[in-house]
């Protein structure tokens, strides 16, 4: 019996306006900076993704335009969905990073897994948002199919973390650059039930 082909490849959007000013964007959004334009649809010529794969985006402007630039050379249009959107920050949203550096409550809110910004999500919360939408994208689909899903920095973190068999640390797993591709084999994510 041969080994199933599936890959699954978490990307984060392309680097936008806010990401250049230091300013945590959470839900709300910012335009993609030119040079982020022209990378995402160069990954989606290196990516080379062929009819067996599914392409999911967080339907957030700055990640559907870069799954829509990523999925262009293979013809392959994303299928938004808001339950893959990056963290409510809450009242913490729009703040720059120098400021939140000097808030004493931002380390616990940016850290700890049920500490919830005003308004927002814990990453409790977030954690089980995008595990469970994973799983069900992952059962959903045939395990010889490639599930490209285009997403957010938190998200990408708490994935990875998963995946590698640890938790979540923010001061542990670092924060990838825009356009970075998380691979894995599909089978992997099986292992995120352990995490509900």
């Amino acid at each position: 019996m041969s080994e199933h082909t599936g890959r699954f490849l978490m990307v984060r959007h392309g680097r936008t306006t806010a990401n250049a000013a230091g300013i945590l964007m959470g839900r709300t959004d910012a335009p993609l900076l030119p040079d982020s334009l022209a990378h995402a649809a160069e990954l989606g010529r290196t990516l080379a993704l062929t009819s067996s794969t599914v392409l999911y985006s967080s339907d957030q402007p700055r990640a559907l335009r870069t799954a829509h630039l990523i999925g262009h050379p293979s013809a392959l249009q994303p299928i938004p969905d808001p339950r893959l959107r990056e963290r409510h920050f809450g009242t913490y949203t729009l703040d720059a990073f120098t400021d939140l550096a000097h808030d004493p409550a931002w380390p616990a809110i940016d850290t700890r897994y049920d500490s919830r910004p005003h308004h927002g999500e814990t990453l409790r919360e977030v954690e089980q948002r995008i595990f469970t939408r994973l799983l069900q994208l992952h059962r959903a689909h045939s395990p010889d199919i490639t599930l490209v899903v285009i997403g957010h920095s938190t998200c990408w973190r708490l994935v990875q973390a998963a995946l590698c068999r640890r938790r979540h640390d923010p001061f542990d797993e670092p924060i990838p650059p825009p356009l970075t591709v998380l691979p894995h084999a599909r089978a992997a994510l099986a292992g995120l039930h352990d995490y509900l």
